[in-house]
């Protein structure tokens, strides 16, 4: 997957709306871009330019699916189709393809059913990229103030996630938690401990 093929799919979102708005879409991609540079400052994750871009895609397109319910398989379906047709002159290989859609289909459910012909090349891949947009997902909710940063920490096996707001985080914590069973699975962690923090560093000024 190129930046090309990034900014075809941002067109895309924006034509649909990014199914529930904009502003819970990119909110949800700047988190998930944070969380997944946060991951690879901690050595969890190998940096890949071209999973930093799938994120980023499968980050505004998660909600794509919108009003229709399930809303990511209604998404998945939507997208299976379109988007081979939108990037028909230099074609997403099906790997990153399988990734994208996969990771859209996984946000709000931890379902691993094959759907329709699409293949899941890296299944451990797709958790990962899935796992990150999942919780990024969850520490946002429309009706309360966004979160302005996240800065992770881990220690024996724990992942730390501190949510940086001035506001109260309480629901967007719970919420997130309860979305957080895959990147535990899927970064063969112990646990995952969420803590609100009103300042950010220095250096994430």
């Amino acid at each position: 997957m190129k930046k090309s093929h990034l900014k075809i799919l941002k067109k895309l979102a924006e034509s649909k709306n990014y199914g529930q708005g904009p502003e819970h879409a990119l909110q949800v991609s700047k988190l998930a871009l944070k969380i997944y540079d946060e991951l690879v400052r901690l050595k969890l994750l190998n940096d890949s330019p071209e999973d930093r871009l799938i994120l980023e895609a499968a980050a505004v397109l998660h909600d794509i699916g919108h009003p229709q319910e399930p809303h990511q398989e209604t998404g998945f379906d939507f997208l299976a189709e379109e988007i081979p047709k939108l990037t028909a002159e230099e074609p997403i290989s099906n790997a990153a393809l399988s990734t994208l859609l996969t990771s859209v289909l996984w946000h709000n459910e931890r379902n691993y059913l094959k759907r329709g012909a699409i293949e899941i090349f890296d299944r451990n891949r797709s958790e990962k990229v899935a796992a990150i947009i999942r919780v990024a997902d969850g520490l946002d909710l429309i009706s309360q103030p966004p979160v302005e940063n996240v800065r992770l920490s881990i220690g024996d096996g724990l992942l730390r996630i501190t949510v940086i707001s001035r506001y109260s985080v309480e629901l967007q914590i719970l919420q997130a938690k309860e979305k957080a069973d895959l990147m535990k699975s899927a970064f063969g962690l112990q646990g995952i401990i969420f803590e609100h923090s009103k300042k950010q560093k220095a250096s994430e000024t």
